[in-house]
Order: structure tokens, then C-alpha cells, then sequence
């Protein structure tokens, strides 16, 4: 075999262009890994999101919390008074009747141009926020729960951050409502990290959820824990015709993957993205490769000469265009892997025109790093091996000449 100080000693002595060729491949493999954890991320949210014996229950027909209206309690009642309801430690049903919103709050105009500006909140209103909380899993990091009054609120530990409040902050919601901050949810890494929680008669009746006039008070959902987790999918399946209820559920887990498929398509069009900037960084490879072929033909012809086969040439000219993409791409995924752990807002949708904003983290897995290395060995090997098949191609004693 061709000694491998050979290779070594060219990419040292054409550092200029060893270290643009690697460039492009840092840049190709830092973008790669960004964008596929950046899926992850969101996909990572929706499979820790919600318990397996929880079941959410919406009006039948849709499948978004925010369409969702159930008006009668005496109906909801029906729902969770059975068998296979979970109970707490005082015989109470473990259940929470909820009223999810989405409000806008009007920001300072824009100082460019004096145009209004406008950001949305998420919004759920609760009859109960220990019972709630329990039900859903989740506890407070800090503060206490909001009073009956109706001016506090508890919110998500992502929401606060990315607000700058915390317990004891308050905050205009719009002009005729300020809620002051009492509680900060232990809710990372879950959906409930972008939502303020408040009393449910004021989201209800200030955001459009309760027909004051008629004295109508409506619930968009009603979350129910169940005895025992397997009963989830027979007990949704089952609700319509065991109640006579137009009511439909889903196990909590399932809505909440369903409303993440959509990123699926995200990720199509990263690797899509990726592919055509790995087909950029192909390229420059094997332009590199090809001058390195063009300025060592003399060499190539002495290595023949030596007694060398077509074979080891061929493996010596691709060693070192792995060399030159390993570099680069190992650079490039330990560049993007820093951004690992860096908070991001994006939204999941229902497919009903309705969805979610969620504050989740980028989060580079185990697929992310595979991915990332697959995508350098290939670019390695496609871009290097057309170059090396020209080197084992040449005449030694027309090199020679």
C-alpha cells in the first residue's frame, strides 16, 4: 500500500486549499445538524408530551382544543363519573374541565416605522389549578397557585422567560386587563410551557369562549386521568356511544403527535436542503481532487512505475478525499452541536387551522449525529471517487513526458 504520510504531507503542503475545501463541508454539516435538531426538538416536545392515562376530550368533529366548545355541565359530569376514572386521595374525580384562548396583546409600535404591533398568548382557563395540575402532571417551580380574584395568573417557565417575567411581574394582556404573576410552572419540556393559566370565568368571558348575554358558560376541553393507562384507547373509542354524548376523545400522547406530523414535512425539506448543499460540497471536493490529480500525474506515473497497482492509487487518492471531508465535517458537526440546548419558538398544527406555539429546546440525538456523519462519508466518497478512478487512469510513460 501506498504509505499513508504520502496523503498527509499533500494536504499539508496545499494547506490553502485543504482548509476551503474542509470550509465547505463545515458549513454543509453545521447547517445539516441545526436543522434536524431543531426537528428533533419539536419531536422530542411531542413524545414526552402528555400521560399515556390521560384522555382528552373535545366536541365531536374536531380536533383542536381551540374549536372545541362543550356547554353542559351536567353532560361533562356524565363523562367523568365512571368506574374508570382515576380518583385523588379524597375520592375526587381527577378530571379538569378547561377553557383554552389564544389573546393578542398589542406591543409598543415599531420604532421604525410607528406600526402596531401585535403578539399572540396562549391562553387556558381553569376552575381548578391544583386539580389541573395534577391531572396533567405538573407542578409549580416557584410562587403559588392564582386566587379566585381573577388579576393573577400562573405561566410556563418558557413563556416567562421569553417575556422577562417572573412571580410578581405583572403584565397588560390589553388595555381593560393586567394580570400579575403569582406562580411559574416546573413545565420545560412539555406544551404547557408557552400557556398562562388563569381563572376560567375571566379567559372565558374576555376572550370570546362564554355567551355572557345568554349566561352560557362553555369548556373547549375536558381532561380526564383514568384508573388504568390501557383502558385509554377503548375507553376514547367507546365514549359516543356510552354517554349518548356528541363527544369525541383522544388519549393525550396521540393529539399531541398528531399536531407534530406536520414537521415531518419540515424534515423532508431539511435532508432536501442538506442534499442539495452536500451536492455543492461534492463538487468543490472533486474540483480539489481533480487539480491534486492534475498537479501530481509525475508522481502518479513514478508510483506505477514503483510497482503500485490501479487499486492502491485508487484507495491512496480516496483516503484523502475522506481525509478532507472527515475534517470538515467533523468540525461542522461539533460546530452545529453547540447550539444544542438553545430555546426556540415554532408552532404545531392541527390540520384544522388551528395549532399550538410551543417553546422547546434544539436538541441534538443520536439520529442527528448519524445523520450527519452518513451525509460526510457519502460526500467523501461520491466527491473523491471520480477524481481517483481519473488518477488510476494515466500512462506512466506519457506522465512522464
Amino acid at each position: 500500500m501506498i504509505p499513508l504520510r504520502y496523503n498527509l504531507r499533500n494536504l499539508v503542503v496545499r494547506w490553502r486549499v485543504t482548509a476551503l475545501t474542509a470550509l465547505g463541508f463545515v458549513l454543509v454539516l453545521a447547517i445539516l445538524v441545526v436543522m434536524l435538531a431543531f426537528v428533533e426538538g419539536i419531536r422530542e416536545l411531542a413524545r414526552r408530551a402528555g400521560r399515556p392515562d390521560n384522555l382528552l376530550v373535545l366536541r365531536e368533529g374536531t380536533n383542536d382544543e381551540l374549536f372545541s366548545d362543550i356547554a353542559d355541565m351536567a353532560d361533562l359530569a356524565r363523562v367523568w363519573l365512571s368506574e374508570y376514572v382515576a380518583t385523588d386521595d379524597h375520592g375526587e374525580p381527577m378530571v379538569s374541565p378547561e377553557v383554552y384562548a389564544i389573546a393578542t396583546q398589542q406591543l409598543p409600535p415599531d420604532p421604525r416605522d410607528g406600526r402596531p404591533r401585535y403578539r399572540f398568548l396562549q391562553l387556558r382557563g381553569l376552575m381548578d389549578p391544583e386539580r389541573a395540575a395534577a391531572v396533567h402532571g405538573l407542578r409549580l417551580l416557584r410562587g403559588r397557585w392564582f386566587s379566585s380574584v381573577g388579576d393573577e395568573c400562573v405561566m410556563g417557565q418558557g413563556i416567562a422567560s421569553l417575556l422577562g417575567l417572573d412571580v410578581g411581574s405583572s403584565f397588560q394582556i390589553r388595555e381593560d386587563l393586567t394580570w400579575k404573576v403569582v406562580g411559574i410552572l416546573d413545565s420545560r419540556g412539555t406544551p404547557f410551557d408557552s400557556e398562562t393559566w388563569a381563572k376560567r370565568e375571566v379567559v372565558g368571558q374576555q376572550f370570546g369562549k362564554d355567551n355572557v348575554e345568554r349566561g352560557q358558560r362553555f369548556f373547549t376541553s375536558i381532561l380526564v386521568r383514568l384508573r388504568d393507562p390501557a383502558l385509554a384507547d377503548w375507553f376514547a373509542d367507546t365514549l359516543k356511544d356510552r354517554t349518548g354524548l356528541e363527544l369525541s376523545a383522544i388519549p393525550e400522547p396521540k393529539y399531541y403527535e398528531r399536531m407534530s406530523e406536520a414537521n415531518t414535512l419540515f424534515l423532508a425539506a431539511a435532508l432536501f436542503i442538506a442534499a442539495i448543499m452536500a451536492t455543492g460540497g461534492m463538487f468543490g471536493l472533486m474540483n480539489t481532487m481533480f487539480a491534486a490529480v492534475s498537479q501530481r500525474t509525475k508522481d502518479i506515473a513514478v508510483l506505477r512505475i514503483l510497482g503500485y497497482q490501479r487499486w492502491q492509487i485508487l484507495l491512496s487518492f480516496l483516503f484523502e478525499a475522506m481525509m478532507l471531508a472527515l475534517l470538515g465535517g467533523l468540525v461542522g458537526i461539533a460546530l452545529g452541536s453547540l447550539f444544542h440546548g438553545i430555546e426556540q419558538k415554532s408552532f404545531i398544527s392541527s390540520g384544522q387551522g388551528g395549532g399550538k406555539t410551543v417553546v422547546f429546546q434544539i436538541t441534538v440525538t443520536p439520529f442527528v449525529l448519524k445523520t450527519a456523519s452518513l451525509f460526510t462519508i457519502l460526500m467523501g466518497l461520491l466527491g473523491g471517487l471520480v477524481p481517483s478512478w481519473a488518477a488510476t487512469r494515466l500512462r506512466p510513460l506519457e506522465a512522464l513526458r
